[in-house]
């Protein structure tokens, strides 16, 4: 069953509770590593395969996970403890890549988003809320969530869906024009018998009191799901024919810049990050 309508409230007041102390403790760990993650979400304008016949929206199970939190604006008083909020990427080859797909007649970027937490394992993880794109009544055209998972490696996981939508338009009546088929139903069940409700019409000829709700119903949902295994320090990229995402994760100290390299420090390690970032960038036509 196709679930977009499930849970769009965030998180029940217990639940941040639970899942914010996590944080909070790990934030006072001074062993707990810190991290920068930079998302660009874009979709492909040219795409041939934009046409393609896609599953129908009614038979896809998506849902938001449990535990998703919105990231909290950008604030004047940030503290370098200040997790899950938003701030500006640091990294000098993400901001470039950013430029480059700005630039782009290829691509249109839906969200750009960059927040610092700490390492956070697969029991503890906070999914961070994805809402971007045109807005259809409560929808966005491209929603989902985002999930850095830290065990013996960095893991991140998408949960994303890109919709295209239709407007419906209904037209309700008021409830006195339907008087006389409330009347009818009761007749039916008394036997014929002609016993009426006292529903006397008021006087609206001259008024309109129609009602018309405008509902949104999605066409075509193109889903990107994936748990990618990621180095600190190298830019992956991760598509689908519709939409992609560019996601790069480095080593972040409260109090300082992050560290755009890898946090183990060789030559030959920042080599092989860059070899990644290129591959990654090879699957773009950044003009």
């Amino acid at each position: 069953m196709f679930k977009m309508t499930v849970s769009k409230r965030l998180m029940p007041a217990l639940l941040t509770l639970l899942l914010l102390s996590s944080v909070t403790w790990a934030a006072e760990d001074e062993d707990t590593p810190w991290y920068q993650i930079s998302v660009v979400i874009f979709r492909h304008l040219n795409s041939p395969l934009g046409n393609e016949q896609w599953p129908n929206p009614d038979t896809l199970d998506l849902s938001f996970p449990q535990g998703i939190l919105e990231l909290e604006p950008a604030a004047d008083d940030t503290g370098p403890l200040d997790a899950f909020r938003l701030v500006e990427p640091q990294d000098d080859e993400f901001q470039s890549v950013l430029r480059s797909l700005k630039l782009s007649s290829n691509y249109r970027i839906m969200t750009q988003v960059s927040w610092n937490q700490p390492a956070l394992d697969s029991e503890q993880a906070i999914p961070v809320l994805i809402q971007a794109g045109d807005q259809f009544g409560d929808y966005h055209e491209l929603e989902g969530s985002v999930t850095l998972v830290v065990a013996r490696y960095l893991h991140l996981r998408t949960e994303l869906w890109l919709s295209e939508y239709i407007q419906q338009v209904e037209v309700i009546s008021p409830w006195w024009e339907t008087a006389n088929t409330i009347d009818d139903d009761l007749r039916q069940e008394d036997g014929g018998n002609d016993r009426r409700l006292s529903l006397e019409p008021m006087n609206l000829e001259s008024a309109d009191y129609s009602e018309t709700v405008t509902r949104y119903k999605s066409v075509q949902t193109v889903p990107l799901r994936e748990s990618r295994r990621m180095r600190s320090g190298e830019l992956h990229y991760l598509d689908n024919p519709l939409f992609g995402v560019l996601v790069k994760v480095v080593p972040y100290t409260p109090d300082a810049t992050p560290d755009a390299s890898p946090e183990a420090g060789p030559d030959a390690d920042e080599a092989d990050a860059s070899a990644v970032s290129r591959r990654a960038l090879g699957h773009l036509s950044l003009r």
